[in-house]
């Protein structure tokens, strides 16, 4: 049977990232990792949470923004005849 919670070390191994990346990420409030709540002192992630985060991601909904200004188009050139 699946854990329904689950901690740091075993979010780190669904994630294929180091133990010490995910709290780096956490303290850093980082996009890519899925919101968590605290049992007493424990960090948690309900698994089903973290499945449609990565769903979600996959998607495309959780990208950061890009910094800087938007592009504006190029003019067109008008052609002599």
């Amino acid at each position: 049977m699946e854990p329904e919670i689950i901690h740091i070390p075993e979010l780190a191994k669904l994630l294929g990232r180091s133990e010490s990346s995910i709290r780096s990420a956490r303290q850093a409030g980082a996009y890519w990792l899925p919101p968590y709540f605290k049992q007493g002192s424990r960090i948690c992630w309900r698994l089903s949470t973290v499945r449609r985060f990565l769903q979600e991601c996959e998607e495309g909904r959780h990208t950061p923004a890009r910094p800087g200004r938007k592009r504006q188009p190029l003019p067109t050139l008008a052609r002599a005849s």
